[in-house]
């Protein structure tokens, strides 16, 4: 009996940890606005959906990004199979923030939304000349809802 509660700890533990995470902000000062977020397995990085304007931007944060202009490697999971694609992103003045897509819902993204949706996992490569080359891996459950919560006013 013991075990079975340790195993099922650790299910539940592992379930609410690495996820894509929708939520509405609301800090009284601003109008609310909705985020959706999910956290590398090593927590080092977070993926991020935001609206901008009339756009989702999607893009990676949390780690501390050197190059100007950095080339990112990002490899979705469907049925098992990797989905690669390449962007040419840039950075935020601050460093710690890599924008992979302007618009995820735009026509020129249909494909990488359609595997974004249906992905189990995603690894992210952002390549660096001056600073380390990191990767950050991601459980992706979640990332069809996280995308209906952003899309819808």
């Amino acid at each position: 009996m013991k075990n079975l509660l340790i195993i099922a700890f650790l299910l539940v533990s592992n379930l609410s940890y690495g996820q894509w995470v929708a939520k509405t902000i609301n800090n009284n000062l601003d109008e609310p606005y909705k985020i959706a977020y999910c956290p590398s397995t090593d927590k080092k990085a977070i993926l991020k959906l935001e609206l901008v304007g009339t756009e989702l931007a999607f893009y990676i944060t949390g780690s501390y990004f050197c190059d100007e202009e950095l080339s990112v490697d990002v490899a979705l999971i469907v049925n098992g199979e990797s989905k690669r694609y390449h962007f040419l992103s840039s950075k935020s003045s601050d460093n710690t923030t890599v924008f992979l897509v302007d618009d995820i819902l735009s026509l020129v993204q249909q494909e990488f939304l359609a595997d974004f949706k249906k992905c189990s996992s995603a690894i992210v490569r952002v390549n660096e000349s001056h600073c380390t080359t990191d990767i950050y891996k991601f459980t992706m459950s979640g990332s069809t809802n996280a995308i209906n919560v952003m899309s819808k006013p």
